[in-house]
């Protein structure tokens, strides 16, 4: 539960730090596989704080239990996903610049 709960701080760090363009010695590839890897790290971390907070609260209510492990699971799934692809709404507007799509103007692309 300690493990699940510092990892995902990890990752959502990491995660973070992707996102916002600060740290971006992960992109080895323009496309394809691990393109998005830091990206998903942010999800990943996600899966594992929201699992970790639902173990904690196991005890106290199941439902809220079944809950957060069912968030837990559609982050994980985000993030197994993330590390191939993501959709253009979860990709930040630095990243399409970089990689060359067109960026949205006036809800066009």
């Amino acid at each position: 539960m300690t493990v699940g709960l510092l990892l995902g701080v990890v990752f959502l760090v990491l995660g973070i730090v992707a996102y916002t363009g600060r740290w971006k010695g992960w992109i080895r590839a323009r496309r394809g596989f691990g393109s998005t890897i830091g990206f998903a790290w942010l999800w990943l971390g996600a899966a594992f704080a929201v699992a970790s907070v639902a173990l904690l609260v196991e005890s106290y209510s199941r439902e809220v239990f079944f809950v957060l492990l069912a968030v837990a699971a559609i982050l994980l799934v985000v993030a197994i996903v993330g590390a191939f692809w993501l959709p253009r709404f979860l990709l930040p507007a630095w990243y399409l610049t970089l990689r060359g799509d067109p960026t949205t103007k006036g809800g066009r692309a």
